[in-house]
């Protein structure tokens, strides 16, 4: 098994990272984005740390990484959250790395749910002005509630200027992701770096709420990345 073949992006702002420690997250190395003021984390097996501005959330590191790497990535990327110790962020990116391994770690592997009306006519009206850190270490460091509001509000009017009229059904929560790199390298650089800009406005956008349900849009159509629809709740 070729676990080089894989490449693992850990968003990090005040987490621990003791999970790295777990299995299956033990098996392989990790390229942590720091935003956080320390590196008070296990670094074990963390192969890399790179400190940004803290701007954007997870997203903005996730497409920040996509945008430095863009004629260098690896086969198959894997995006998660410093605060992947919450329990259903947890079994999220356990299944995501089983599927992977259970494919000789040459399959990315999307877990997500399936909407037959589209992605678009689901979060239609969706918009939200507040919103906390669901990690206690993370709300314990900065506990700003208020979002940055988009100038594309609600959810409807961002997709279509952004993703047109497309119909896109696959869809998942909580910034834990697998993709190809042909799935994103079917798009030129440039369609990353215009989400760059939006999600480097502030700490908090509300963007990052649109873009987290739009990560099937953002690569559609996905063509070489395992897709694995779920019923339980994401």
């Amino acid at each position: 098994m070729n676990y080089d073949n894989v490449e693992i992006v850990i968003a990090r702002y005040n987490e621990n990272l003791s999970w790295t420690l777990e299995t299956p997250f033990n098996e392989f190395k990790y390229i942590v984005y720091n935003k956080g003021d320390n590196e008070d984390f296990e670094k074990k097996n963390v192969k890399q740390i790179i400190n940004l501005k803290n701007v954007g959330r997870e997203c903005h590191t996730y497409i920040k990484h996509i945008v430095d790497n863009y004629d260098r990535l690896s086969n198959v990327l894997v995006f998660l959250p410093g605060s992947i110790d919450i329990d259903y962020k947890k079994w999220k990116g356990i299944m995501t790395l089983n599927g992977i391994k259970n494919n000789h770690c040459e399959k990315a592997f999307f877990l997500c749910h399936y909407e037959k009306s589209g992605v678009l006519d689901l979060f239609s009206e969706f918009k939200i002005s507040n919103w906390c850190s669901t990690d206690s270490a993370n709300a314990a460091k900065n506990n700003e509630s208020k979002l940055t509001l988009s100038k594309l509000r609600p959810f409807r009017k961002w997709f279509l200027h952004n993703f047109g009229n497309i119909g896109v059904q696959h869809y998942n929560y909580n910034s834990v992701i697998s993709i190809d790199k042909r799935d994103i390298l079917q798009h030129r650089k440039f369609r990353y770096e215009k989400f760059l800009n939006e999600l480097s406005l502030s700490s908090s956008p509300e963007v990052v709420h649109y873009m987290e349900r739009s990560w099937g849009a953002l690569f559609h159509p996905i063509q070489h990345t395992k897709i694995f629809v779920t019923l339980d709740k994401l």
